[in-house]
């Protein structure tokens, strides 16, 4: 096996039958690359000028080095929920004369090359070049640049373990995000100036830049652990275990709801069984820490435009980027189910509810940000309204279009497979319109008026719901034969 393996990775692309498939969404992805790595070299050309007028007094290089940490840990949480873990074909290679070492090798230097890891560069050189050269030529500002680049790579191999951790323990995203959110609030509440140490432990580097030997171990050693892990489970007979304990989770309990009560238990087992709507599933959840970003005092308190929008994105958000791939979710065996002895109106009823009841339980969650704004409970209970009222319907209008069967053993993650315009458009309306609508009744009333304004729509689309789901059936029957044929061809 003289070949690369990378030369094999670019036969198999180049050789793939999805090649030159969904053209449109990778020129979208294009430009959206384009776009933040434009807004990171505008900010990092930019910091130095930002810290001289904010912190007059005081050194802006170190000051620069305390808000580092505040970048890595929100590049980690970013990393969980984006980066795609380094995978590979390696069954045809277990049988050939190729070598678990070298494919673990493989995967981990392949992962390297990600957008992840070269976007802050354009942010970093910029800074280099205008603050800390400036203050530290020679020597200094080169270790203090190197120390940024391994804490990249840090940052890029921790990621990739603690995914592989979290992938084999049902109850590791939980704790990740308990951890996360825990670190985040000693510091965000002054109770240990963690941000600062690391600050000081990067501006000791500056004066001394032999320390960056003790950075260097950070990533070296996380490679080592990934590559050892990598190791010990290329083996075909560890992969046929992992299928016979997969774990076989039981929702008897709705059986007392009856038919309804079997298609959410079914919903509920698609969910918890395959990857890419358990990882969809997660990321909703992850979701609910968006408060602790944008609900932040501004002096006059927080703008009310922010909190329309932080309503709006976490209460609504397990609908948003799950209901977009309805009924898509079910296509592997969307025409079985089609011929099954059930009515269609207790299908789409039952997935309504599901996403109510998710709903309803992610407003609970979020109302402690009432500690933040009381205006919280105001904005939130409208969007909540709002959303089971007239987004919902969106979800089932736009479903009716639904044209690509979805793997369901894919990642969620940067995963575009199965989407269409359709999916990119129901985005739209259900985003912009109630922001918009807010915006319009404010300038008409007030902030109140246009909440109001806003829950009556909702409370109009509820008590309609019996009248559109009559609808709905009718058009998803009429449409079934289509959705089975698009299901097929895709």
């Amino acid at each position: 096996m003289k070949r690369s393996l990378f030369y094999f990775t670019w036969k198999e692309v180049s050789r793939s039958s999805h090649l030159g498939k969904s053209i449109s969404t990778k020129i979208i992805l294009g430009f959206i690359a384009l776009y933040f790595a434009a807004n990171f070299l505008v900010m990092g050309m930019f910091i130095p000028q930002i810290l001289a007028n904010k912190f007059p007094n005081e050194n802006p290089v170190s000051k620069f080095n305390s808000f580092l940490l505040i970048y890595f840990g929100f590049d980690l949480l970013i990393r969980e929920m984006l980066q795609n873990l380094p995978t590979i074909s390696f069954k045809p290679l277990i049988i050939l004369n190729v070598k678990r070492e070298r494919i673990a090798r493989y995967l981990l230097l392949r992962s390297v090359f990600h957008f992840f890891n070269f976007l802050p560069y354009f942010l970093l050189i910029p800074v280099c070049f205008s603050l800390t050269f400036v203050h530290y030529p020679g020597l200094p500002g080169i270790a203090w640049l190197l120390s940024l680049i391994l804490l990249i790579f840090t940052n890029h191999f921790l990621s990739i373990y603690l995914k592989w951790w979290i992938n084999s323990n049902s109850f590791g995203f939980y704790v990740f995000i308990g951890l996360f959110a825990t670190i985040y609030a000693i510091d965000y509440f002054n109770i240990v100036d963690i941000a600062g140490a690391f600050g000081s432990f990067l501006d000791t580097l500056l004066l001394h830049p032999t320390w960056i030997l003790a950075i260097l171990v950070l990533p070296v050693s996380l490679y080592v652990l990934n590559y050892n892990y990598l190791r010990s489970k290329l083996y075909l007979n560890l992969i046929e275990k992992q299928h016979k304990n997969a774990k076989i989770r039981d929702y008897g309990w709705l059986s007392r709801f009856g038919e309804y009560g079997k298609f959410i238990s079914l919903e509920m087992r698609l969910i918890w069984r395959n990857k890419r709507p358990r990882s969809q599933f997660l990321m909703t959840i992850a979701f609910l820490l968006y408060g602790l970003l944008i609900y932040k005092d501004t002096g006059s308190g927080i703008p009310d435009f922010i909190l329309i929008i932080g309503g709006l994105m976490m209460v609504s958000i397990f609908s948003i980027s799950y209901g977009q791939f309805f009924p898509a979710w079910h296509s592997n065996y969307f025409s079985m189910l089609m011929v099954q002895n059930f009515r269609m109106k207790q299908f789409l009823q039952s997935f309504y509810f599901l996403n109510l009841a998710v709903c309803l339980i992610y407003y609970l969650l979020t109302l402690p940000y009432v500690l933040l704004d009381d205006r919280v409970i105001y904005y939130h209970t409208t969007m909540l309204i709002y959303h089971i009222g007239i987004n919902m319907n969106l979800i089932f209008l736009f479903g009716r279009g639904s044209s690509r069967a979805l793997d369901l053993g894919g990642s969620s993650m940067f995963n575009y497979q199965g989407m269409g315009a359709t999916q990119w458009l129901i985005a739209l309306p259900m985003m912009l319109v109630p922001v918009l609508l807010y915006i319009l009744f404010k300038l008409i009333l007030n902030p109140m008026g246009a909440l109001l304004v806003l829950a009556g729509l909702g409370l109009t689309g509820i008590l309609a719901q019996p009248y559109l789901f009559q609808y709905f059936t009718k058009e998803y029957l009429k449409r079934k034969h289509q959705l089975i044929k698009n299901y097929k061809n895709s």
